[in-house]
């Protein structure tokens, strides 16, 4: 049997998925950090135990609002009490009842050698093991450039255009399920945020980048889902330095107090030192399971 939690149940719950990674006082740790909880009762609800004769296997889970345009299935404080097949259970139950087009499973307090332990049990449920970092950008302090590029927002027409200007820059073949999850997988598709790159209007395109709105205000935040150029410019790091630029300057012409938010996996350190160069902060680094459409 897989349930959702009573309120009453909730440290017991926490204290289970800290004992699990290792936590010297998981039980002092969940009465304090319950505490700070102010809606025990939603995130009651939000936590799933597998029971045979007793709770075997434990989940959070924050549900995606498809209607919202919320699409990721986020999920944290997994544990298991004797098999790792029971947390397993657990998951493709939920897996296969919650409408999603990703599923996120969090290892943010995981040492490497119980990820390393799990990974061949959740590859079998289609994740895959990423190490990512998050980086952040103050749009007051978008620095100069001599020579912008000129960017084109997306329109209907202009679809597959921009599709094959991703795919060539990245070099991969994205089916539709994939092209439609880039749109909407960090929330609404914002077509005036999505640029393809030219040197001058009647030029074939150089590169690519594009954002999501998560507030938009003179203070607004700016996802940056992706950003490239074609594979004849990858010789050196200026044209996407002027590809990104470019569109950081728009960004600040819209919110100058704003900021830009986006996460690259840790194995691409060449554009992470590139990010870092144009004044982008890292803020965190932390491992997760995925399952997202390829």
């Amino acid at each position: 049997m897989i349930r959702s939690l009573a309120p009453d149940e909730l440290a017991w719950f926490l204290s289970q998925s800290f004992a699990f990674v290792g936590h010297s006082d998981p039980n002092g740790l969940a009465r304090r950090l319950l505490t700070n909880i102010r809606e025990i009762d939603a995130e009651a609800r939000r936590s799933f135990v597998f029971i045979e004769g007793r709770p075997k296997a434990g989940a959070h889970v924050i549900i995606p609002n498809i209607q919202e345009d919320q699409f990721n299935l986020l999920i944290s404080n997994i544990w298991y009490e004797d098999q790792v097949t029971d947390l397993l259970t657990l998951l493709e139950t939920l897996l296969g009842d919650i409408d999603h087009k990703a599923a996120y499973i969090s290892l943010h307090t995981f040492s490497p050698q119980l990820i390393s332990d799990l990974e061949p049990f959740f590859k079998g449920l289609g994740f895959r093991l990423e190490e990512v970092c998050e980086l952040s950008f103050d749009l007051s302090d978008v620095p100069p450039l001599g020579l912008p590029v000129v960017l084109e927002a997306w329109d209907y027409l202009s679809d597959a255009g921009f599709r094959e200007v991703y795919q060539m820059s990245e070099g991969l073949s994205l089916g539709d399920h994939a092209w439609s999850y880039l749109k909407r997988g960090q929330g609404s598709f914002d077509p005036d945020l999505w640029f393809i790159a030219r040197e001058t209007l009647d030029q074939p395109p150089v590169g690519y980048a594009f954002y999501t709105t998560k507030s938009s205000s003179l203070d607004g935040i700016y996802a940056l889902i992706a950003a490239g150029v074609l594979p004849e410019h990858r010789h050196s790091s200026e044209m996407l330095r002027r590809v990104v630029i470019s569109s950081m300057l728009y960004l600040a012409s819209q919110s100058p107090f704003g900021r830009i938010e986006t996460t690259l996996p840790t194995n691409d350190r060449k554009l992470i030192q590139i990010f870092e160069s144009l004044g982008f902060n890292t803020k965190t680094r932390y491992k997760h399971f995925v399952n997202r459409p390829v």
